[in-house]
C-alpha cells in the first residue's frame, strides 16, 4: 500500500474509481474523461468500459447523455451512502446511554457474498461485535431502531438478522460496550488526515499537474472512505469536533482538487 503525506492509500478498482469521480465531480462525466483517469492509476480503457456497463446494469450509475455517465441518486443505498459523506452529521440525536443491537446468529456464513454485504452494512452504520452473534452501537442515530433497520437492509444486511433497541445494561457490560471503539485513536487519525490534506493542498501550485491530480485522487478517497465508515459516536464518547474539522477540510480540499481535475481533463487524451 502506498502512502500520501504519511496516510496509507490504496489504488481503487475500476468500479470504485468511476463512482468516486462521479461523486467528487457532482455531475456527469464523459467516458473519455473516465478512461483517462483510469490510465492515470494503471487501469486499462477496456477495464473502465466494462465497469461502466456493469455499474449501469446494477443501477448504481446512469447513462444520462451520449457518451456520459452520472451517479444514480435513486439507485442502491450503498451508492447514496458514498455520496452522503458531507451530510451525515444532522442524522444524529442526543444519546440516552441506550444501544442498538443486531443479532445475526441465524445468518448463514456459507453465502460468502451475502455475508460480506451483511458485514459491510454493519460497518457502515458503526456497529461493533459485542458478543458472538451480537453487534452494538449507541442509539444516537435519528429514527432509532426502525430507521436504522431500514438503512441496514438497504445496505445489504441479511434479512434473518434482528435489529432492536437495548436498554439498561449492567455496569460491567456497559463498560465493555463503551470499550468497543478506540475513540482516542480515531480522533488522532482524523487530526493526521486533516494535516495531510493541508500539506497536499499546499503543493498543488508547485508540483506537476498529473502528479497532483493522482495524489488528490488517492488521498481524497482515503479520507472520504474514513468519513463514510465513521461510527458517528455521541459526544459523550468521543470528541466529535475532530470529525467535523476533517469533514470541513475535506470539502475545501475537494473544491481545490476539482479545479485541478477539470484543468487536467481538458488536456489531449492519449490511449495507452
Amino acid at each position: 500500500m502506498d502512502r500520501v503525506c504519511n496516510i496509507p492509500v490504496a489504488s481503487p478498482s475500476a468500479p470504485d474509481l468511476i463512482q468516486d469521480l462521479l461523486v467528487a465531480n457532482g455531475e456527469m462525466l464523459p467516458v473519455q474523461a473516465l478512461c483517462r483517469a483510469g490510465a492515470l492509476i494503471g487501469l486499462s480503457e477496456s477495464a473502465i468500459r466494462v465497469a461502466l456497463t456493469r455499474l449501469a446494469r446494477q443501477g448504481k450509475i446512469t447513462h444520462c447523455a451520449r457518451g456520459c455517465y452520472a451517479l444514480n441518486l435513486s439507485g442502491p443505498a450503498l451508492s447514496r451512502t458514498v455520496d452522503d459523506w458531507q451530510h451525515t452529521e444532522p442524522h444524529t440525536v442526543a444519546w440516552s446511554a441506550s444501544w442498538l443491537g443486531v443479532q445475526d446468529a441465524g445468518v448463514l456464513r456459507s453465502d460468502k457474498t451475502g455475508w460480506r454485504r451483511h458485514c459491510l452494512a454493519l460497518s457502515l452504520r458503526g456497529f461493533r461485535l459485542f458478543q458472538p452473534g451480537l453487534h452494538l452501537r449507541p442509539d444516537n442515530l435519528a429514527g432509532g431502531a426502525t430507521s436504522v433497520r431500514k438503512q441496514l437492509l438497504g445496505l445489504g444486511l441479511a434479512p434473518q438478522a434482528v435489529v432492536f433497541r437495548l436498554d439498561e445494561l449492567d455496569d460491567a457490560r456497559q463498560a465493555e460496550a463503551l470499550a468497543l471503539w478506540e475513540m482516542e485513536k480515531l480522533s488522532n487519525q482524523y487530526r493526521q488526515m486533516q494535516q495531510a490534506l493541508k500539506s497536499s493542498a499546499r503543493k498543488f501550485g508547485s508540483t506537476d499537474l498529473e502528479a497532483a491530480v493522482r495524489e488528490s485522487l488517492l488521498l481524497g478517497r482515503a479520507v472520504i472512505g474514513q468519513l463514510i465508515r465513521d461510527p458517528l459516536l455521541p459526544s459523550e464518547m468521543t470528541a466529535s469536533k475532530a470529525r467535523q474539522s476533517l469533514t470541513q477540510e475535506m470539502k475545501v480540499y475537494q473544491g481545490k482538487a476539482r479545479v485541478l481535475w477539470r484543468k487536467w481533463l481538458t488536456l489531449p487524451y492519449r490511449r495507452l
